[in-house]
């Protein structure tokens, strides 16, 4: 603390300094006690000093992306946080397959067929089946040859709790590097076509700017390979693994931008590979801006723009530049480009029977199926917007589409893909009208009930593994729910793909003897009876089913629950990296040389 008297003698101090000017900052004078004083400018050292004025609440909306350099991107994978390698840090040549492979033999049988009077049926030609997997899953080499985190390496480096397990997606199999070896089994397999992701971040490293060169040369590779084997590629080019760059610059899906630079990837890659590829999804699952995208963390890990940090409008405005996203590339696909294949995107959608016959459980179950299926397939397959259901519920919260965008929406796919794993019961709630006109009340916005156990209180079939709690083995409800989408939900539809179904065997994380893990009866007899209720909704039902993809190529980093739960028709040590295929495996092959 400075006493009254030292102030005065500190002002008299200054009074006799002598006035200096620089006019690199201006005159620099004050006043006091009637004398005029100034301040001295930095002399003798290099530095040259500027000036601005600042006020933040001048600043811009967004965090504009100028700098796309090695060091930003090296400040990209700080922010995500310190990188695990694994023991493959380049491509393996393949080593020759042993043929046949190891399967089950004499002493037990495969599980038998659930429609016996199909035993001789036989899929339509154009019927196209494989295995399906996602780049963040499988691939691992996460920070490897220019690749730019992706939204996933954030959360699983970063928020507490995000994977169960806490696990990542650094190593996973090393698909990015065994690639070669992988695609020389499924060719000993006789798997024909298989359906991988490509990573944004591989390529545009900052989801924008300048392309990777070294991962455009991955995948050149991938493609190569397949084309090698006799295996046809059907691509998705996005499941889920955001570039975490435009996170930080303009809060990615909640922000139109998006839309530009996700056309902007999406046109590259088929550019490049359409000579090639037959069948294109744009979007994998565009539903999981609800149950994913709606938790991210935004204003805590990265930005929250315009004030979103989550929850319904996240959801919704997600949803919504999605779609524009995917209806923006296939106007263009099929117009400008003049593509040779088919574009759709993938629904994770399941089938809803109701509880009882009342009119409640009705509503119930059309709610259900309006805030999945209708949310993004109304606006393709009927009038070119969102159901009336949700406008009613939602109000300004669901975004509005212009004419135009209708116009761009609606007809944008060429067939329905469906993710179709389980099913539920619908019950309807209490109090409907109460719950959808308040956004507090529980259950809002769908407002509908569903449970994974029949009325009678058992469970609709076998369950899965925990960290797939939602899962149900219910493969009647397959071939229900594909004859619903067809003739009730949307019957403009032409042709429908089941473009994933998989289960994951309880406990199989926990088993430790490869001998107990290759027979995974529940997981076989899920691919038995799906694969049987798909051909009999062909046969019986006259349903236009023309695909479909098994889930999963082998053991994947599973999301939120991470490695420890294994939809894999192969098993994969995740030390050895060494894959295995499973009893299941040879279940789908067995079922695909019979009925081809």
């Amino acid at each position: 603390m400075i006493s009254i008297s030292s102030k005065r003698s500190l002002f008299a101090a200054l009074a006799c300094v002598p006035s200096v000017v620089a006019a690199q900052y201006g005159n620099a004078t004050a006043s006091a006690n009637a004398s005029t004083i100034s301040f001295h400018d930095p002399t003798g050292v290099s530095t040259t000093f500027a000036t601005n004025s600042f006020n933040y609440s001048l600043a811009s909306t967004y965090s504009v992306q100028t700098d796309f350099s090695n060091e930003r991107l090296a400040a990209l994978w700080q922010q995500v946080g310190p990188i695990a390698a694994g023991p493959v840090t380049t491509t393996v040549s393949p080593t020759p397959e042993s043929s046949p492979l190891a399967r089950p033999g004499v002493m037990h049988p495969y599980i038998p067929s659930y429609e016996a009077n199909l035993s001789n049926a036989k899929l339509p030609e154009n019927f196209i089946w494989g295995v399906a997997s996602s780049a963040y899953q499988i691939e691992g080499a996460a920070n490897a040859e220019g690749k730019g985190p992706s939204i996933w390496d954030l959360l699983a480096h970063r928020v507490p709790n995000q994977v169960a397990d806490n696990t990542t997606g650094d190593v996973v199999a090393e698909h990015y590097y065994l690639y070669k070896q992988d695609f020389a089994r499924l060719k000993t397999l006789g798997v024909p076509v298989f359906s991988p992701s490509i990573s944004w971040p591989r390529i545009f490293p900052f989801g924008k700017g300048p392309i990777n060169e070294e991962g455009v040369h991955h995948y050149d590779d991938v493609v190569a390979e397949l084309v090698k084997n006799g295996i046809k590629p059907a691509i998705t080019l996005f499941h889920w693994d955001t570039p975490l760059a435009l996170f930080n610059e303009y809060g990615a899906w909640t922000d139109p931008q998006i839309v530009d630079d996700f056309f902007n990837f999406a046109t590259f890659i088929i550019q490049r590979y359409d000579q090639y590829v037959e069948t294109w999804f744009t979007i994998n699952e565009p539903q999981y801006c609800n149950w994913q995208y709606a938790s991210y963390p935004a204003g805590k890990y990265y930005p929250a723009y315009n004030n979103v940090t989550g929850g319904l409008e996240a959801r919704f405005l997600c949803g919504h530049y999605t779609l524009l996203a995917h209806a923006r590339v296939a106007k263009w696909y099929h117009e400008d480009f003049k593509g040779r294949g088919r574009i759709t995107f993938k629904n994770s959608a399941n089938y809803f029977e109701p509880n009882t016959t009342s009119s409640a459980d009705a509503v119930a179950v059309q709610r259900n199926y309006d805030f999945v299926l209708g949310w993004f397939n109304d606006p393709v397959w009927k009038d070119g917007d969102y159901p009336e259901s949700l406008r009613q519920t939602l109000g300004d919260t669901l975004p509005t589409f212009t004419d135009e965008e209708k116009a761009l929406v609606k007809g944008s796919c060429d067939f329905f893909a469906l993710d179709g794993y389980t099913s539920f019961y619908a019950s309807g709630i209490d109090d409907l009208e109460a719950c959808t006109s308040n956004s507090s009340y529980p259950g809002y916005p769908e407002c509908a009930g569903s449970q994974s156990a029949a009325p009678d209180g058992f469970p609709i079939g076998p369950s899965a593994d925990g960290g797939a709690n939602w899962l149900y083995s219910a493969p009647v409800g397959l071939r229900r729910f594909l004859k619903k989408i067809t003739t009730e939900l949307f019957p403009s539809v032409p042709d429908i793909m089941v473009t994933e179904f998989g289960f994951a065997e309880p406990g199989e994380a926990a088993l430790s003897s490869l001998n107990t893990i290759l027979w995974d009866l529940r997981r076989a007899d899920y691919y038995q009876s799906y694969l049987d209720n798909i051909l009999a909704s062909i046969h019986y039902d006259g349903v236009n089913v023309t695909g479909a993809f098994g889930w999963a190529i082998f053991d994947n980093f599973e999301w939120g629950s991470g490695l420890n739960t294994r939809f894999g028709l192969q098993y994969v040590n995740y030390t050895s990296l060494e894959r295995t295929p499973k009893a299941s495996m040879f279940t789908f092959l067995n079922w695909f040389s019979q009925h081809i």
